[in-house]
Parts: C-alpha cells; structure tokens; sequence
C-alpha cells in the first residue's frame, strides 16, 4: 500500500478496477476494445476496434502515443476501415489491400483511426502482433491489461496519468514513450525512461509495474508477480 508522503508526491486512482477474465478489455472512454487471441505460429495476437461513433476515435485519440519498440518487429494487418501509422516522420494510410505492415525494433511510431472514419462511420479493425513473442518483457496480455486498466481508472476518477506510471510500464514491456518533440538518441531515452519509471516510479512513489486487479496472468518467476497492494 503506498504510503501518505507518496501519495502526496504523486496522486493515483483511489480504486483499481477489477478486469474481468474474459480475453478482452476496454481502452479509456470506451473508444476501443482489445481481443486477446492466439496465433497458430505462437505468441499474442491482439484485434484491435476502434468504435466509429466515439468521440476520441473521430478526433484521431485511440491510439497510443509516439513510442519504440526496442527488441521487437511490430506488425498491423488492416481487417476494416483506414488505419493512419507515423513511421519516423512518413504518415502512412493503411487498408486492408495493403496487407501486412512491419515496425521493426528502434523506429518511432504511432498509429490511429484515419480521419475518413467520421464519414464512412465504419469502426476500424484490425490485427496487431510482435516478434520474437518469447522475450524476457514485451508487448504481450501482461502489459496491455495493466497500462489499459491504469489509463481507464485514471479517465473515470478525473486524473492526469502519471509519467513515472507510464514509464514503469514502458519498461514492463520494452518500449520507450517518445515526449520530445526533437530527436533524442534511444540509449539517453532507455536512460531517461529508466531513471523516471524505475528510480523514481518504482523506488520512491511505490508504483508497481504489473496489479492483480488489472492483470490475471502475472509473469512468473519474476518479483513482478507478488501482489501488490
């Protein structure tokens, strides 16, 4: 349990909401909903919708911020709709004609639903997966469920999301959130992340980077999986 002098230093939701079992969660508001799946070749599959008629989705909010992976390719297969991905600068506009698309480890990205889907008010789908899948952390279940469950708690009580939170998450699963607007190495961004997410986050305010209520399959093996109260 964090204590009233860390509190004080940073504010976090007063609850965590339990997340179901079943293999789905939603994101902040609702805009999209994440499907756990399974992949014949191994690893996490996760289809991704983006609800047409949410607000955030029209306004080009659902996805995540500008990040890197550092030791694995990502890949998106477009299902329905456009999908709009920032690859090192170039936009890019993806359908399903245009089949599989690779982020490979070290590039700045992001992805979002393309603005046309405020006219064609069809939802966006679309497959998104990660190799190699048997790294010691990366984007998997793990991650996805505790940064969602954190960011939907934080949008329900009214709270800025910490930034020593979501750097301890991004070291959970290896990728670095890119905050500056001008090019900054990746070993100083691995340093910076590291020093806010783990020195910080986790030493002094008492943040975890994984919690059983948003997370029903720990690591194992690792000081991660201990509850954390």
């Amino acid at each position: 349990m964090a204590r009233g002098w860390q509190l004080w230093l940073s504010t976090r939701p007063q609850r965590r909401t339990e997340t179901t079992i079943e293999p789905r969660v939603l994101s902040p508001g609702g805009a999209a909903l994440y499907e756990f799946l399974a992949r014949d070749e191994g690893g996490l599959l996760v289809k991704e919708t983006h609800f047409a008629n949410n607000e955030l989705v029209r306004k080009g909010l659902s996805g995540p911020p500008l990040h890197i992976h550092l030791n694995q390719t990502e890949y998106f297969k477009v299902l329905q709709g456009t999908l709009s991905v920032l690859k090192n600068e170039k936009e890019y506009k993806l359908t399903k004609e245009d089949g599989i698309f690779q982020i490979l480890p070290g590039t700045r990205h992001r992805f979002w639903a393309h603005p046309s889907i405020r006219e064609t008010e069809e939802n966006l789908e679309f497959y998104v997966w990660a190799e190699p899948a048997d790294v010691d952390r990366g984007f998997d279940e793990n991650y996805l469920r505790n940064a969602l469950g954190y960011l939907r708690d934080c949008h329900q009580q009214g709270l800025e999301p910490s930034i020593f939170q979501m750097a301890l998450f991004g070291w959970l699963s290896d990728t670095l959130f890119v905050a500056f607007p001008f090019y900054v190495p990746i070993w100083l961004l691995v340093l910076i992340q590291n020093f806010l997410g783990r020195v910080i986050g986790k030493g002094l305010l008492g943040y975890h980077a994984t919690y059983q209520e948003y997370n029903t399959k720990p690591r194992e093996g690792t000081s991660e999986t201990k509850k954390a109260l």
